[in-house]
């Protein structure tokens, strides 16, 4: 079941992705939907990383492994893992926060014409 979650987390990502490009096409850059959508990417991106790659499959495992053996992680494959997910959605928290301030910058800018 938990196996699952992911996948449909990856549709929620196409779904934000489809309305974020719709809006790029309507020449609409800098709207506070588009700076909401690209965060939410970002955070979605991040819990993917939790689910699939820390609790699927190094928790359960561990807790599965506590009365048989020593569960050893294999920690090279997780840095790997963390290394690439984390830094995408960080990197999409980061342009959804420029979106904001871009927002912000033009709508002053409107104000002072």
């Amino acid at each position: 079941m938990l196996e699952t979650i992911p996948v449909v987390i990856f549709l929620l990502i196409l779904l934000r992705m489809k309305k974020v490009v719709t809006q790029f096409s309507l020449k609409n850059y800098f709207t506070l939907e588009n700076a909401k959508n690209i965060r939410l990417i970002g955070w979605l991106v991040i819990s993917i990383f939790l689910i699939q790659d820390l609790i699927i499959e190094y928790i359960f495992p561990f807790f599965n492994s506590i009365s048989a053996t020593v569960y050893q992680p294999e920690i090279v494959k997780l840095l790997e893992q963390m290394s690439f997910k984390l830094f995408l959605g960080i990197f999409l928290l980061g342009i959804g926060i420029a979106f904001e301030l871009g927002l912000k910058q033009q709508q002053e800018n409107e104000l002072t014409i």
